[in-house]
């Protein structure tokens, strides 16, 4: 008989960063299932992963009434399906999946913590959000940290202890598919079509960033580093990838700069940003936290060096002196100093881009995270459960 395994998030869009784990699992036997909220990504990832999506709407947002009413819809859920595993990631889908799964027995629940939206808050919501993490942690019989530092995060804050927290391989949620990072000629044409239409060429050094804009990311630093490094580097550009949102929202002066700055070449929320890390020579992600940090890893994984704050998650993604540098991400003065050493250093820049190339590549994998994942499913089962592994 099958394991039965559902892997949860909030929203569907969250589904994205699971992208081929079921379709894993379920080649290596598992029964595989996804729960989110209704959303239009649903059937394109049914599609890709050959799996069904079990939907059970969650506010992202705290919101007691209709969080009670996911909790009581997903525990109807589980009482029907009957999983074997739960993992549940992202901080809503976290709280109420993993303690549906606990209500109703289910022998291995995992909270997959991707980052603590605490760090970053105060006064009575961070008192909220971390009484949440503490119930959804309690309720798991073990949690996944998805980087390092993210796991000592856990045990220094008290939500979790040491022995309860486990780490797949260096870190990361799912891996990286390396394949898309290869240079072939499609990829090739991709980034000379970008290159010519942003009037980007070898004159210029280029400091990039791709994500979510907001001042959580960093992005006033950014601008104002790019500003005032460009006075005495004229070739110097920016290029930012990313949709602005409204929550955590930047100032309107640093959107106008980025918008209308002839300097910063700015391009929306892409489907597949990997071409514009190649027209990159610095990959600049001044985060305030993170749990992994999936872009500068994906920079270095295009042989861009990586100025990254020295925060939680955001440092597990660089090697100090080595893929590239780390520095606080509120201290300007010393971004400014950092990035200018990266940009007067070609030479650096090369051989960091070239070191971070082969980190990544060595262990980052999709493959080798889902390995892991396999493998700690199995031993799980067989402590928690007494289930004996069937299959190879």
């Amino acid at each position: 008989m099958a394991i039965k395994v559902i892997h949860a998030v909030t929203i569907p869009l969250s589904l994205k960063l699971m992208k081929g784990q079921l379709a894993y699992l379920k080649r290596e036997g598992y029964e595989v299932r996804a729960i989110s909220s209704e959303g239009d990504y649903i059937q394109v990832f049914e599609g890709y992963e050959g799996a069904k999506v079990l939907t059970v709407n969650m506010e992202r947002d705290i919101s007691l009434i209709q969080d009670f009413k996911s909790l009581m819809a997903c525990i109807r859920l589980f009482r029907k399906e009957r999983p074997d595993i739960v993992n549940a990631g992202t901080p809503k889908a976290g709280l109420i999946v993993t303690l549906a799964a606990f209500l109703c027995g289910v022998p291995v629940r995992i909270y997959n913590v991707l980052g603590l939206r605490l760090e970053t808050t105060g006064g009575l919501k961070r008192k909220i959000l971390h009484a949440a993490e503490k119930i959804a942690a309690t309720a798991a019989t073990d949690v996944l940290a998805v980087s390092p530092s993210l796991k000592e995060q856990l045990i220094s804050l008290g939500i979790a202890p040491e022995h309860k927290i486990r780490i797949l391989g260096q870190g990361s949620y799912n891996g990286f598919d390396l394949k898309s990072f290869k240079m072939t000629a499609s990829l090739k044409l991709e980034i000379e079509q970008i290159r010519h239409t942003t009037g980007l060429s070898s004159q210029h050094t280029v400091l990039g960033y791709v994500g979510r804009l907001t001042k959580d990311k960093g992005i006033e630093e950014l601008v104002e580093s790019f500003l005032y490094l460009h006075k005495t580097n004229p070739n110097l550009r920016l290029l930012v990838v990313g949709d602005f949102e409204e929550g955590d929202a930047v100032s309107n002066a640093t959107k106008t700069e980025i918008m209308e700055n002839p300097h910063i070449i700015y391009r929306s929320y892409q489907h597949n940003p990997i071409p514009f890390y190649f027209l990159m020579d610095i990959f600049v992600f001044l985060t305030k936290r993170e749990g992994f940090g999936n872009v500068s890893l994906e920079a270095s994984l295009a042989g861009v060096p990586v100025l990254a704050a020295d925060v939680t998650g955001a440092r597990d993604t660089v090697i100090q002196g080595e893929t590239g540098l780390l520095v606080d991400p509120e201290n300007v003065n010393k971004v400014i100093t950092q990035l200018d050493y990266l940009i007067t250093n070609p030479d650096l820049r090369k051989q960091m881009g070239v070191q971070g190339k082969k980190w990544g590549e060595a262990n980052f994998s999709n493959e080798t995270i889902w390995h892991e994942m396999d493998d700690f499913y199995q031993k799980m089962l067989i402590e928690r459960a007494g289930f004996i592994e069937e299959t190879s």
